[in-house]
């Protein structure tokens, strides 16, 4: 136990002091910042925005010349200032209108809107900008041309203006889901499995690159003679499992806080409050301890793959195999949270010990999954980590001192 240790605790000094790890860290509490503050901007520019007529028109550079030669639609510029409030409009000349183009071309504050008619008499609008990342909205100016030209055309009619407004409101809604999925569950479900399989990949690939480092670095000889192979084989793999949890706990809370502080009360995507309601103690707590196990297991089989290679240049190569498991488990149970409702694959994916991992933090977060479901996952996880480890310790040891040509399996086989 105490070489476990002793390798352990150099492992995690040494991974914890690595610019990789200070670099992806600092990276990934941007990116977290980033996502979290958006909202916050999202709903400060909309609060910031003047009501309709209730404040003077914002002094602005942007100007948008307004050309309706027939006199389609009365009132136009008049009710766009009050709609659009960040843009001058203006009434543009028609015999003007290559030259306003031609501005466009180069200026993207300058916009314009020609009404015309078209083959029933009816207006037809057309709104030209640079791109379409400068100008005004076009389908927010059609939709304000659009119901102003129905108000005009039903009055000019002896419509009553109250008729009139009732006809052009829109009902107010709200979505619901009777299902136990929602979209805050299954946002963060999505990405914490990402984090998931990114940190087990990661970490994964640590531990392999460090083994393969020491065994072509002839250091391995030196530790040899202090410890057992599998004690180093387990320290190592346990020392880059606590950085990992380190990690990724940090990132959690991290994201925890930037949410606390940065997402508004009652933010909604889509017309659905976006929330941490489906993020519990226990879905916290078994997250947790399937990334520690999807770890374990994969880190073993990474281990094996840095002790097969001979040189340095071969490890890539050695962990293809590895990677495509993890990979293909991993999209296994990515498209099965694609799929709603209960499935095959999901079942298939939560039983899997390979794919596990990856896929029953969405679960827990989305669905009330019973008791006997997760003891029975966890326990085909476990046995097959012992597993794993006990054939891997005995290959571990096999092949960590041998030198020259490429490990094959058949030689190991005969020697274990």
């Amino acid at each position: 136990m105490r070489q476990i240790m002793t390798v352990f605790a150099f492992t995690f000094r040494e991974g914890i002091r690595k610019k990789v790890f200070i670099v992806s860290t600092i990276i990934m509490m941007a990116l977290l910042l980033i996502l979290t503050a958006v909202p916050a901007l999202i709903q400060k520019s909309e609060t910031d925005e003047p009501e309709s007529g209730a404040q003077e028109p914002s002094v602005t550079s942007k100007v948008c010349y307004y050309v309706d030669e027939n006199g389609l639609i009365d009132n136009a510029i008049e009710t766009l200032s009050s709609k659009i409030t960040d843009t001058r409009f203006e009434k543009g000349d028609y015999s003007k209108i290559h030259e306003y183009k031609e501005t466009i071309k180069t200026d993207g504050n300058t916009s314009l809107i020609v009404v015309s008619k078209d083959q029933t008499g009816s207006p037809f609008i057309t709104v030209t900008n640079m791109d379409f990342m400068s100008g005004i909205s076009s389908g927010y100016a059609v939709d304000v041309l659009s119901d102003l030209y129905i108000y005009n055309t039903l009055e000019s009619r002896g419509i009553d203006k109250d008729t009139i407004e009732f006809a052009q409101s829109r009902l107010s809604y709200a979505e619901e889901f009777a299902g136990e999925m929602d979209f805050s569950g299954y946002l963060l479900g999505i990405v914490i499995t990402m984090l998931v399989f990114f940190a087990v990949y990661f970490y994964g690939y640590g531990v392999s690159m460090s083994v393969a480092t020491e065994k072509t670095s002839r250091v391995m000889e030196t530790l040899i003679v202090s410890a057992k192979p599998s004690r180093i084989l387990i320290g190592k793999c346990l020392g880059m499992g606590a950085l990992g949890l380190f990690q990724f706990i940090f990132m959690i809370a991290f994201g925890t806080v930037c949410y606390k502080f940065f997402i508004p009360d009652g933010f909604t995507v889509f017309g659905m409050e976006l929330t941490l309601s489906a993020f519990t103690f226990k879905s916290a707590l078994f997250t947790f301890i399937y990334f520690l196990l999807g770890y374990m297991l994969y880190s073993m089989l990474n281990a094996v793959s840095g002790a097969f290679v001979s040189k340095i240049e071969d490890l890539n190569s050695a962990m293809m195999p590895v990677m495509l498991i993890e990979l293909l488990s991993f999209y296994m149970g990515y498209f099965s949270m694609m799929s709603s409702g209960s499935n095959v694959l999901q079942k298939i994916t939560m039983y899997v010990p390979f794919s596990s991992p990856f896929i029953m933090p969405f679960i827990l977060l989305n669905k009330d999954l019973s008791d006997l479901d997760l003891a029975v996952s966890i326990l085909i996880l476990v046995i097959s980590i012992v597993i794993v480890t006990v054939l891997s310790i005995k290959v571990y040891t096999a092949s960590v001192m041998r030198y020259g040509k490429r490990v094959r399996l058949k030689d190991l086989y005969k020697e274990t």
